[in-house]
């Protein structure tokens, strides 16, 4: 999934919808990996302009990301217990 915003929008109003859909696909049993690196690439440039024509991407955006979701193939049965009461500020 694609998530990027108008210009009207705050830059950081796609990574947080993002975020929400990491959170939710998790609930559904998914893994998910956000992709930043791919957003520069869809932004300038006729190949570009191209793919966001294709993908009906309506607005170039100073910021964007990818989340990439799917079932993953490990399953963990527990998780690390920590303890932070051993730690003291002096």
């Amino acid at each position: 999934m694609y998530f990027y915003g108008s210009p009207y929008t705050d830059p950081a109003d796609p990574i947080v919808a993002a975020t929400y859909a990491m959170i939710a696909g998790e609930s559904l049993g998914l893994g998910s990996c956000m992709l930043g690196a791919v957003h520069p690439f869809i932004q300038n440039g006729p190949k570009a302009a191209a793919f966001r024509k294709k993908h009906h991407i309506k607005y170039k955006s100073r910021e964007g990301i990818f989340v990439a979701f799917g079932y993953p193939s490990v399953k963990y049965a527990k998780g690390l217990k920590r303890s932070f009461a051993s730690f003291h500020i002096s």
